[in-house]
């Protein structure tokens, strides 16, 4: 009778170990990284599920798993991921800026242009300078050391934010305010050739030629074909009349 009692205890003790999970949150999220370099983003977001069971406020884990699913065109499921991010940190940079993001490429810009407003309003939107080699740097003056963990912060640079928006303002066709966003962004060098461009197509929209064709002059010399193609279009036939 002890025998099987022993053997019952041993099989129930062998149970309780098998069913328990051990693994950190912070492994689960590192196999999700190597997963995720492997081009393997279902089975990341899996890994990323587990760790946010086990750290329902991790934050890098949270905003990985929305990037994933953005990558896999799982919008509105990636935008619930940065959202619940927002429930305990309101002003974060990524999260908004992605949510934005996501709504943008569902055509639905009347959405998207709130959250970019917000995420510029943020510490996280670094603004952002003009090297002297063409590049864009900022320098971050407000840190937080109460936010400092290993989470991370996601800061990124004001000009991306602007340049979104700027798409937004343009789909929308809000043509002045795309024309002060993409100028505003093409102060860090951000993107010139697409900005050039796009301001070209905010001028065409407000039937400026001449502005319109300037800004796909300056596209064009760096390179944008789609520029030369308008500059042919709208400009050197305008001309040669």
């Amino acid at each position: 009778m002890l025998k099987k009692l022993s053997y019952l205890n041993s099989i129930i003790i062998l149970f309780i170990i098998s069913s328990c999970d051990f693994t950190s949150a912070g492994e689960y999220y590192n196999q999700a990284q190597e997963l995720e370099k492997k081009g393997n983003l279902e089975a990341a977001i899996s890994k990323l599920d587990k760790a946010i069971k086990k750290e329902p406020e991790f934050r890098a884990a949270l905003l990985n798993r929305g990037v994933y699913k953005s990558e896999l065109a799982k919008y509105d499921e990636a935008n619930k991921d940065y959202q619940k991010v927002l429930e305990f940190d309101s002003d974060n940079t990524y999260a908004l800026f992605n949510i934005g993001l996501n709504f943008q490429k569902q055509k639905l810009h009347k959405l998207s242009i709130p959250y970019f407003s917000k995420a510029l309003k943020t510490e996280g939107a670094l603004e952002s300078i003009a090297s002297s080699n063409g590049d864009a740097w900022a320098i971050n003056t407000n840190i937080d050391l109460k936010r400092f963990d290993s989470d991370a912060d996601y800061n990124m640079f004001d000009s991306e934010i602007y340049y979104q928006r700027a798409v937004g303002h343009l789909e929308m066709k809000d043509f002045d305010k795309a024309i002060s966003d993409f100028k505003t962004a093409l102060k860090s060098n951000y993107s010139r050739a697409d900005c050039f461009y796009l301001i070209g197509e905010a001028y065409l929209g407000k039937k400026d030629s001449t502005n319109a064709c300037q800004n796909f002059i300056e596209s064009a010399k760096l390179g944008d074909l789609e520029a030369r193609e308008m500059l042919k279009k709208h400009c050197l036939n305008n001309e040669n009349k």
